[in-house]
């Protein structure tokens, strides 16, 4: 439980962000939001929230995000939300061991999204600690549940600063 609750506190707090979307040719295109995020207790400090925009093209889509950790089955959950198709995911996943990287996915959940073309688009994230007061994450999709999986999404933070005036 302690390593659990210790990712989830580490998260809580304000971020400025770096966020870049997949193009085309394989390469990272920066995307002009989100720039920053907060992300906050909920439930006495067992789970967090977040709410962010983020631009894909001219579009921009609101989601919701909270993280907790299942002290019974020892795995990680996070579900999310967005205003465009109302669909909430459920990830779970846990650590790389040795690592202080989690991965959580849609795959043993069955809320993958479905394409126009009736094809079930799978999502995983990996959020990895960078430093003492930076982490990123990278969203990815999979449209053969979960066998191979393609980046489209790298949001990367770092924890904003007091100013001396706090």
């Amino acid at each position: 439980m302690q390593k659990g609750m210790s990712r989830l506190q580490f998260m809580q707090g304000e971020w400025d962000v770096e966020a870049h979307i997949m193009g085309d040719n394989g390469q990272w295109a920066a995307t002009p939001i989100p720039k920053e995020t907060a992300i906050y207790p909920i439930f006495e400090g067992t789970a967090h929230r977040e709410t962010m925009k983020i631009a894909y093209g001219d579009m921009v889509v609101s989601l919701f995000f909270s993280w907790s950790y299942d002290q019974y089955r020892q795995v990680y959950r996070m579900i999310s939300c967005d205003d465009q198709s109302g669909l909430m995911s459920v990830l779970e996943g846990n650590f790389i061991e040795g690592t202080d990287t989690v991965v959580i996915d849609d795959v043993r959940a069955g809320t993958s999204m479905v394409e126009a073309e009736g094809e079930a688009s799978f999502s995983q994230l990996s959020s990895s600690k960078t430093s003492e007061d930076s982490f990123t994450d990278i969203l990815s999709e999979s449209y053969d549940k979960g066998h191979t999986w393609n980046p489209i999404f790298r949001a990367v933070h770092t924890r904003k600063k007091l100013s001396k005036n706090n």
